[in-house]
C-alpha cells in the first residue's frame, strides 16, 4: 500500500550525516523534484497551459498533481489553521516549455481540469522506490524523508512488486512515479516507465576520489585490439539528464550562439529549437513545408553573429532541404525545395561552422560526386565548385573537418556505411576497422521511381563526430557515436540499435588509437556535441515504429576538467 512520510526534517538531515556519500546524489535529485505550486491558465485543445515555466525548475516530462482544497486543519487550543486536507483530482504531465509558461496533457482520466485550478509539481503522487541491488533500503528512507508530500509505496510491498527490468511500461503498477535502483545508475520515470531523470547510483561504501586532470585515463591495450588500441576510461561513473524534450528525435544538432547554448531537434516532420544551457527551454518550433521527412539538422554561421539552419529532408520521390534564418529565438524561411543534402564544417578551429556544403543525391550510390559551396545572396542561396579538396567517398552529413593530426591543416572525417574514414585531401590516413554510427535516421527510396517493378534502397545519415581537447595537451580528440547492430535496422519497423557508446579515436605516438568514452547505452544517440567541460547528445528510447511514440532525453557527460 501507499503511506505518507511525515518524518520531521531533523530526522532527515542525521540521516545525511549518517551517510555521506549519497549525500550529493540525494539533494540533486531531491531539487530536481521540489513541489512547486502553479495554476492552470487556459485549455488548448486537449492540453492546458500552466503559469510555470524554466524559472521554476520546470522541464518537458515533470508530473503537476492538480489539486482540490480540502477540509481546513484547525488546531483545537489555538484556533490556528495548520494546513488543509489537499487531494489530487488529477494529473498532467508536462510536454513543452515556453517562457512564460508550459504546455501539460492529462495523464489520467480524473475529474474535468479547469482554468484557476491549483497544480503542484511533484507533489500528492504516488511514489515507488524499485531496488534492483537488494542495497537500497537505507537510501530510500532518506528519499522518503526528504520528499515527505510524495506518497511512498512501502519498501517491501514495491519489491514485491517491482517488474524483472526498467526499461518498459509497469505491469500491472499504479504508481505515478518510479524511482528505480540499478546496478551503478538510479534513475526517475513516470508510471509508464518513461526516462525523467538519472544520476549516478549513491554508493555508501565509496570514497570521493580527488578530480582527475583528464575526464579519463590510458589503459593497456586491449586483449583484441591490435597495436595501439586503448580504452579511455571515463573518471565519472555515468550521466546525467538535462530533461526530456517531448518526443523521439531522429535527428538534432548543437550550436553556441550569443553565449546561448541552442538545441535544434526533430522527430521527422517537425523541428523544434531549444536553450539548453541548464535545463531545456522550449523556444520554437516550425512543421517545414515541402518536406515530408526530416533527415538531418546542422547550424551554419557564415558571419560572426549570423546563424542559419540548414535542414536535409526527403520529399517523395526526392531531396527536399531548406535554409532557415534563426533571429529573435524563431525560424524565418530563406530557401526551401532545395535538391541537394547540406552540412556545414568549421574549416579554421573558431568553433563558428562558416562553410556550408551541398551534395547530390544519387538513386544508386546515394551520396553522389557532385559536391558544391553555397553562399548567400539577396533573398535566396547561391551555389558554386568546393573550394575545399574532398574524398570521393565523402559525404556532407555525418562528418567534421578539423585537424586531429596537429599538422596545421585540417583533415576531412565522415562516417559511412558503418565504417569512420580520416582522409587529407584525397589520401586515406584511417579507416575504422570497428562499426560506427548507429543513426534513427533513415529514409527508404525506390532506386526507378516510375518503372513498373522497381528496387527499394534506404539512406542513412549518421550522427556527425566531434572534435575537442579532452586531455588539454594540445591535440584534438575525436568523438564519435558508435553502435552495435547499426547495419541490422529496417527503416520504418525497427532501428536495428542494440547498444551505443562514444567512440575516441586519438593521434598518439605517430598512429591512431581508439576507446571509449563512458558507458555503453542500450539506447540511439544523437546530436553530439563538447560543450566546454560537458560532452551533450540525445539518447532516444524509441516507440514501435521509427521512434514513434517514444522520448529521447538530453543526456550530459561531465567531464571532470
Amino acid at each position: 500500500m501507499f503511506i505518507r512520510k511525515l518524518t520531521a526534517a531533523a530526522v532527515f538531515g542525521l540521516l545525511l550525516m549518517a551517510c555521506p556519500a549519497s549525500a550529493g546524489v540525494l539533494e540533486e535529485l531531491v531539487a530536481d523534484l521540489k513541489p512547486v505550486d502553479g495554476y492552470v491558465v487556459l485549455p488548448v485543445r486537449d492540453e492546458f497551459l500552466i503559469d510555470l515555466d524554466a524559472r521554476h525548475g520546470l522541464t518537458a516530462g515533470d508530473l503537476l498533481a492538480v489539486i482540490q482544497s480540502g477540509e481546513p486543519i484547525i488546531h483545537p487550543v489555538t484556533g490556528a489553521v495548520l494546513g488543509s486536507l489537499d487531494v489530487r483530482k488529477a494529473l498532467l504531465q508536462v510536454t513543452r516549455v515556453k517562457e512564460g509558461f508550459s504546455h501539460a496533457r492529462p495523464v489520467d482520466g480524473g475529474p474535468a481540469v479547469a482554468r484557476g485550478d491549483r497544480v503542484r509539481r511533484y507533489g500528492h503522487l504516488r511514489a515507488s522506490f524499485l531496488d534492483y541491488t537488494g542495497r537500497g533500503e537505507a537510501f530510500f528512507a532518506e528519499l522518503a524523508a526528504a520528499l515527505p508530500e510524495m506518497e511512498w509505496q512501502d519498501y517491501a510491498a514495491a519489491q514485491a512488486e517491482r517488474p524483472e527490468r526498467m526499461t518498459a511500461a509497469r505491469p500491472g503498477g499504479n504508481a505515478d512515479l518510479l524511482v528505480a535502483l540499478e546496478g551503478r545508475s538510479l534513475s526517475v520515470r513516470d508510471g509508464f516507465g518513461r526516462l525523467l531523470y538519472a544520476y549516478p547510483a549513491p554508493d555508501p561504501n565509496s570514497v570521493e576520489a580527488a578530480p582527475s586532470p583528464t575526464p579519463y585515463r590510458l589503459d593497456s591495450p586491449l586483449p583484441d585490439g591490435g597495436a595501439g588500441s586503448v580504452r579511455y576510461k571515463p573518471s565519472f561513473p555515468t550521466f546525467k539528464t538535462a530533461g526530456p524534450v517531448g518526443f523521439a528525435a531522429v535527428a538534432a544538432s548543437f550550436v553556441r550562439h550569443q553565449e546561448q547554448l541552442l538545441m535544434a531537434a526533430s522527430d521527422g516532420t517537425t523541428i523544434a529549437i531549444f536553450a539548453a544551457d541548464e535545463r531545456l527551454q522550449s523556444l520554437t518550433e516550425l512543421k517545414p513545408d515541402g518536406i515530408d521527412q526530416v533527415a538531418s539538422l546542422c547550424w551554419w554561421q557564415p558571419e560572426p553573429g549570423t546563424l542559419y539552419l540548414a535542414v536535409t529532408g526527403w520529399k517523395q520521390p526526392r531531396i527536399s532541404s531548406a535554409l532557415y534564418l534563426y533571429r529573435d529565438g524563431d525560424l524565418v524561411t530563406l530557401a526551401e525545395g532545395l535538391p541537394f543534402m547540406l552540412g556545414s564544417f568549421n574549416r579554421d578551429g573558431d568553433d563558428r561552422k562558416e562553410l556550408l556544403l551541398a551534395q547530390n543525391f544519387d538513386r544508386d550510390l546515394v551520396w553522389g560526386t557532385l559536391v558544391r559551396q553555397v553562399a548567400l545572396k539577396e533573398n535566396g542561396v547561391d551555389f558554386a565548385p568546393a573550394e575545399v579538396e574532398l574524398p570521393r567517398r565523402f559525404t556532407v552529413t555525418g562528418s567534421l573537418m578539423a585537424d586531429i593530426t596537429g599538422d596545421g591543416k585540417a583533415e576531412t572525417i565522415f562516417i559511412r556505411d558503418g565504417l569512420l574514414y580520416v582522409f587529407s585531401g584525397r589520401r586515406q590516413l584511417y579507416r575504422s576497422t570497428r562499426m560506427m554510427g548507429g543513426s534513427l535516421s533513415r529514409f527508404l527510396f525506390e532506386k526507378n521511381p516510375h518503372a513498373r517493378d522497381t528496387l527499394t534502397g534506404y539512406a542513412t545519415f549518421e550522427v556527425a563526430p566531434v572534435a575537442a581537447d579532452l586531455e588539454g595537451d594540445g591535440v584534438l580528440e575525436l568523438l564519435s557515436v558508435a553502435s552495435d547492430g547499426s547495419l541490422s535496422a529496417v527503416p520504418g519497423i525497427a532501428s536495428g540499435v542494440k547498444k551505443s557508446w562514444i567512440s575516441v579515436l586519438k593521434k598518439r605516438d605517430g598512429m591512431f588509437v581508439k576507446g571509449e568514452l563512458g558507458e555503453a547505452l542500450e539506447l540511439p544517440m544523437q546530436g553530439l556535441y563538447v560543450d566546454a567541460d560537458r560532452v551533450l547528445f540525445l539518447a532516444t528510447e524509441t516507440g514501435s515504429v521509427f521512434g514513434v511514440g517514444g522520448e529521447s532525453q538530453l543526456l550530459i557527460f561531465p567531464l571532470g576538467r
